[in-house]
């Protein structure tokens, strides 16, 4: 009976192995190769950046290029003992640690205690702690000193997506490195390749739909194209793509978004009727909402759009007192609803009046409104994080 195989996530199979697969990060890469060919590279290095952006990618390859024996220009070579070793997970002198459920001063005590060892298989031992933001005090205290004075065949690589809470102390001790949102055209070129290598096609307004729910994440964007290919046909498109990840129809959000503005609760009561008639998730929807009334506001700031600028602050303004969070899904379409009324006969384009009012100023701020005045696309695809995609 031949054994059957097991399936390996599209982002597992198509991580980047050397400085020259990774995509984007062009600033980074070149200094990282530059300080492996001059020998220059720090004893502890800090990788910033949102989730799913390469952090701990460019730490492994790092990894290599401080054991390979066979350097390309300060590009590991990937096929020497020591590059297989570290990229088949066999290596004994590189340790990875998960921060999040390793934060406390114990395990960063058997840490300090194990780096005073030589290396078993490697020249460079390598420690990467990922979500490095999530240690403790006491564990930084404790670690302190070895970031201070390492062995010299020690070097310590940290990725958070959080910086601003290291301790200043521990943060003036790394070489940081931030690492930027992907572009779509960045995310779509990778996705393309990964469609041809598979033998699979994919209309280009599909990947273009998932590269940007991905919000600049390349490892969302594989995640998602992993579970539509397992879920499509031959040829993924863009209403499947919808309908799979359960998106609303850009009718349905702008004409929530014409509704808000104007103050006109019945057709956006039907809009949302349509949603629910449709099995549409709201939380899914206020996500999309939010990132179409920030298109819309930059649009109209720039002189262009439909709807004045004032008008839309106000609807985002009743957006904000909504909370996702505090109710369930019967809950957060009355959320919607109010907001609808919020304006309704108060001007905004109006007809008539009432004397219905929508949520106080300092109601809770939501954290999609939150998301949208500071980044609104940073969002989550299905089947990765408790979050939601943004309008598309």
């Amino acid at each position: 009976m031949t054994p059957t195989i097991a399936h390996q996530a599209l982002y597992r199979r198509w991580r980047a192995q050397t400085f020259s697969q990774i995509v984007g990060q062009e600033a980074v890469v070149e200094t990282l190769r530059n300080a492996v060919r001059l020998d220059r590279v720090s004893h502890a290095i800090l990788f910033v950046g949102p989730r799913g952006t390469g952090k701990t990618s460019l730490a492994r390859i790092l990894a290599k290029a401080l054991n390979c024996t066979d350097l390309r220009d300060g590009d590991p070579c990937d096929a020497c003992e020591a590059c297989a070793a570290i990229r088949e997970g066999r290596a004994m002198d590189l340790v990875e640690i998960d921060a999040a459920s390793n934060r406390g001063i114990d395990a960063i005590r058997e840490l300090r205690e194990r780096i005073h060892y030589a290396p078993a298989d490697l020249r460079r031992k390598v420690y990467i702690l990922d979500e490095a933001h999530q240690i403790t005090k006491d564990a930084w205290n404790a670690l302190l000193k070895s970031l201070e004075e390492p062995p010299e065949s020690v070097v310590f690589m940290f990725a958070s997506t959080h910086p601003q809470e290291f301790p200043p102390a521990i943060l003036s001790r790394l070489q940081r490195f931030d690492v930027r949102r992907l572009t779509v055209p960045e995310i779509e070129g990778k996705l393309t390749r990964i469609l041809e290598a598979d033998g699979r096609d994919a209309e280009p307004a599909a990947l273009h739909l998932i590269a940007r729910l991905a919000a600049g994440g390349m490892r969302d964007a594989e995640s998602m194209l992993d579970q539509l290919l397992a879920s499509a046909g031959e040829r993924l498109d863009e209403p499947r793509v919808r309908d799979l990840l359960g998106l609303a129809e850009s009718d349905a959000i702008d004409g929530f978004v014409d509704a808000l503005v104007a103050g006109d609760a019945a057709a956006g009561i039907a809009v949302l009727d349509s949603l629910d008639e449709r099995g549409r998730d709201a939380r899914v929807f206020l996500d999309q909402v939010v990132e179409a009334l920030r298109a819309a506001l930059v649009a109209a700031l720039g002189g262009a759009g439909q709807h004045p600028v004032t008008g839309l602050a106000a609807a985002a303004r009743r957006l904000a007192a909504i909370d996702p969070n505090r109710a369930g899904t019967g809950g957060l379409r009355l959320q919607l609803e109010l907001a609808l009324f919020a304006d309704a006969g108060t001007g905004a384009g109006a007809a008539g009046s009432s004397e219905i009012e929508g949520p106080s100023p300092v109601a809770s701020v939501s954290p999609a409104a939150t998301s949208m005045a500071a980044d609104a696309t940073d969002r989550r695809p299905p089947g990765s994080q408790p979050a939601h995609q943004p309008r598309v």
